[in-house]
């Protein structure tokens, strides 16, 4: 959708299709944590076929932390580094800040934590509902951050 600001919005579908790639990365991103936790609290076993972790507790708290910091921080530093991530890179969208400059770090930051509320109660339910009612295609994070998702 052109924008009156000349920027082309992307709307709930490919932004979809590009987070769905990127929870490939969050995917990846539990694992790390998971045995990263496990292995400094010494809670890792290493057997002839496998490595498994049993995390409980304070351990799966940290575990659960460290995750989302992944997370947030894969979302965050590659689209104020280079206005995409892998998902966004591949299906030929980016972010930009609302007059289509190049995100500042605190506007790409605000953009992603904001993205917690964006996912509730699941499935980005609540950022789904957020674009589809906005004229400008944006969701909460993208209303705080001063931030679009575009066409090139």
């Amino acid at each position: 959708m052109q924008d009156t600001d000349g920027l082309d919005r992307c709307g709930v579908g490919i932004r979809g299709v590009a987070m769905a790639i990127d929870s490939v990365v969050w995917l990846a991103g539990s694992f790390v944590a998971a045995f990263a936790v496990a292995a400094a609290t010494g809670q890792i076993e290493a057997t002839a076929g496998s490595v498994t972790s049993d995390l409980e507790g304070g351990a799966a708290l940290a575990s659960m932390t460290l995750w989302l910091a992944i997370g947030i921080g894969y979302h965050t530093l590659l689209e104020w580094q280079f206005g995409r991530t892998i998902g966004k890179a591949l299906v030929s969208v980016r972010v930009v800040a609302d007059d289509g400059a190049p995100l500042s770090l605190g506007a790409s930051l605000i953009r992603n934590v904001a993205r917690l509320v964006d996912w509730l109660p699941f499935v980005y339910l609540v950022g789904i509902a957020a674009i589809v009612v906005s004229d400008e295609q944006r969701r909460i994070g993208d209303r705080l951050g001063g931030t679009a998702v575009v066409r090139p």
